[in-house]
């Protein structure tokens, strides 16, 4: 038989009897300090400590592993479910999932749900430890499930998280409860606001539970008129441009959008609230327009929207390489701004408006001179207005919207 990888979660409930026997037979069982700590207060812990080996980095423990493994069968003790957010999805990935065995605990997310009688499922879980933490990815995060379960460490602590509800929009509407040392003795629940908590100490292993009540409104995902969107008189895409444009981006569901020369930020606010999961780059030179944007932001609760104050393309050189790119205004830099986007290996596709011949043919010209696809559509929309007593359609100017598709 092959020598197999069993990882057992501790923490919650009693070993069932399979997971013991591979214990009592195992030749080796890694353990993490925290792991090893819960463990002691298990019986079978004095029958099979001495083959215990503790290691206190994760390399660590693949190291040992990934060297005796041909050799032996090895039993890792992991904290509850071994596959949530734990060492189960890092041995997966580097071994064959036929030579690895899981012996599943209880999450902590079942556990802290019980205790405050709360459907746990219904709490979106996110992971710090060890990671990240980018505040606006979190708001964002709680602005579309209205309910999170936050893994956290050290360093993105309880304290740091309040800090950064109570510096948000949400800061009167959320409520938090801490979870410190599940399933121990010591085991304590804190029901608090962010702004009780910002500046306090919390004893670790610890889990939060967030609620935002009455938050923002999310049931438009497309649609904003003109007028619900801050604006210079006169200074924005038209809804019906706008709808064409968004259309012809072909949006990821994740990925990088930037709009260069953003103008009030229209295009980058339909696109924020349409795909929530979308990271947008709002790009303007003008100063005015850009405090609009801000504005904007702020009433629509865009926390996946980034607003960069700069000149195009010198501006973009140090931000994330986009998957798709609108372009609004170029402020007589067309030509300097396709041949920046041209030598991004990751755009996919971007689309331009132009007014005037001698903007369309220059676009035109470099890109199917660079191996991009290319359409062009003119949108002439006429509105139906009242003059006088009678009703009569107004046409707006015309307008070019240009797709180019990398080609293969």
């Amino acid at each position: 038989m092959r020598n197999k990888i069993y990882l057992i979660g501790i923490g919650f409930k009693p070993l069932e009897k399979k997971a013991q026997e591979i214990l009592f037979n195992a030749p080796l069982i890694l353990a993490f300090p925290g792991t090893l700590r819960i463990f002691k207060k298990y019986e079978i812990y004095s029958k099979v400590k001495e083959k215990v080996k503790v290691c206190k980095k994760i390399d660590e423990l693949l190291k040992i592993l990934n060297d005796i493994i041909e050799k032996m069968s090895v039993a890792i003790l992991a904290s509850g479910d071994p596959l949530y957010f734990g060492i189960g999805q890092r041995i997966l990935k580097i071994f064959e999932k036929e030579k690895v065995e899981i012996f599943p605990d209880l999450t902590c997310l079942q556990k802290a749900g019980a205790l405050i009688k709360e459907n746990w499922w219904e709490f979106f879980p996110l992971s710090f430890h060890g990671r990240n933490l980018e505040e606006d990815t979190l708001l964002n995060f709680l602005k579309i499930h209205k309910k999170l379960a936050i893994l956290t460490d050290s360093k993105n602590n309880p304290s740091k998280i309040a800090r950064v509800f109570e510096n948000s929009l949400f800061k009167d509407k959320v409520k938090m409860w801490i979870f410190e040392k599940l399933g121990s003795c010591e085991e304590r629940i804190i029901f608090v606001k962010p702004e009780e908590i910002k500046n306090q100490n919390f004893a670790e292993p610890n889990l939060i539970f967030v609620i935002v009540e009455n938050g923002f409104s999310d049931n438009l995902l497309f649609g904003l008129k003109e007028n619900e969107i801050f604006h210079e008189k006169g200074m924005i895409t038209k809804d019906e441009v706008r709808a064409v444009v968004i259309h012809k981006l072909k949006l990821p569901k994740e990925g990088i959008f930037w709009d260069i020369g953003a103008g009030s930020g229209a295009i980058s606010v339909e696109c924020a609230l349409l795909n929530p999961y979308l990271k947008v780059y709002a790009i303007e030179k003008k100063y005015e327009a850009y405090e609009i944007i801000k504005k904007n932001k702020e009433k629509f609760a865009l926390f996946n929207l980034k607003i960069i104050r700069g000149s195009a393309p010198e501006c973009l050189r140090d931000l994330e390489e986009p998957d798709r790119v609108f372009i609004g205004g170029s402020c007589g830099k067309l030509k300097e701004i396709l041949e920046f986007l041209a030598n991004l290996n990751k755009l996919k596709i971007i689309v331009f408006t132009a007014i005037s011949f001698d903007t369309l043919y220059k676009g035109l010209y470099f890109l199917e001179n660079h191996n991009f696809k290319v359409d062009v559509s003119q949108i002439m929309v006429n509105r139906l207005e009242k003059l006088g007593e009678q009703k009569v359609f107004k046409a707006l100017n015309p307008i070019f919207v240009v797709k180019a598709e990398r080609g293969d």
